[in-house]
């Protein structure tokens, strides 16, 4: 029987890619004061970044235990092998509560395959290693296979990006207020990734877009197998311009014309505020 993946909204990923490979999608949830909406189902992140730029504020939690019960219960009941891939438990503490869900529905139904993988990714990073696992599962792929190839793809999948506005790290804790009210000023734009441990960190910044996006291209050239055939996904938050601008960088530097581009995921986009730029990419050839 083939194996049913499952992923979150976290997962940015085109819709033609989770059709095709009958990807399911749980939701994570977003607040706007008193009202809650699932992402990606009651809300669309273009809809959010575009309110955020009128001064509206989110707030986003995670997938609550009784969604991934209800889930992995389902499967259970139908005996079918389902294998989550959840979003990095190194940004949230989701992965955690899948996991006790999965050891309660085995203690109802000791015989269900149902597998959890902390995939250490995000967004398109995440929607890349789902598109790969997915394809697997769908030529019949069994649990250990899809397994082995999903710890693949996190130890060669690269999550790099920046953001425009630095108040929203400064909310998110991770800048001190005057460094965020300096670095706007002088429009320093940092150079941000998620790490091998599924966290997020900066590694370097520059003075203004065009600078920071090289640094970006330099990156790629040095932490990739052969960027004119593969796949580079990208996620953004309300920053279509500077979209545009790295894309012309990267046919110049690479030849590359294989790229997706898609709203950013909002469990990350809310905290980095509209101008995020995220790129996806593999630094070697997975299959």
């Amino acid at each position: 029987m083939t194996i049913q993946i499952i992923t979150d909204s976290a997962c940015d990923m085109p819709k033609s890619i989770k059709e095709r490979y009958h990807i399911q999608i749980l939701p994570l949830y977003v607040t706007q004061d008193d009202t809650l909406y699932r992402d990606g189902v009651d809300i669309h992140p273009t809809e959010i970044y575009e309110s955020m730029a009128r001064g509206v504020v989110y707030k986003t939690s995670q997938i609550p235990y009784a969604d991934y019960f209800a889930c992995f219960k389902d499967y259970a009941e139908k005996n079918q092998p389902a294998l989550y891939l959840c979003f990095s438990s190194g940004l949230s503490g989701t992965y955690q509560t899948a996991r006790l869900a999965r050891r309660d529905v085995l203690e109802l139904y000791p015989d269900a395959q149902i597998e959890v993988y902390d995939t250490k990714a995000v967004l398109g990073g995440l929607g890349l290693l789902v598109e790969q696992v997915g394809a697997a599962a769908s030529m019949g792929a069994d649990m250990e296979s899809l397994l082995k190839l999903a710890a693949k793809c996190t130890r060669h999948v690269h999550h790099i990006f920046t953001v425009s506005d630095l108040q929203y790290l400064y909310r998110g804790g991770r800048l001190n207020r005057g460094t965020a009210m300096v670095g706007n000023a002088l429009k320093i734009r940092p150079f941000l990734v998620v790490d091998e441990k599924g966290e997020l960190g900066m590694i370097d910044k520059a003075r203004g877009e065009k600078r920071l996006l090289k640094k970006m291209i330099d990156f790629m050239g040095s932490h990739s197998y052969d960027f004119k055939r593969q796949q580079i996904y990208i996620c953004q938050a309300a920053c279509q311009p500077m979209v545009d601008e790295f894309i012309k960088m990267v046919g110049k530097a690479f030849d590359n014309d294989n790229i997706e581009v898609m709203p950013m995921a909002p469990i990350i986009g809310t905290h980095t505020g509209p101008g995020t730029l995220t790129v996806f990419f593999f630094d070697k050839k997975i299959n």
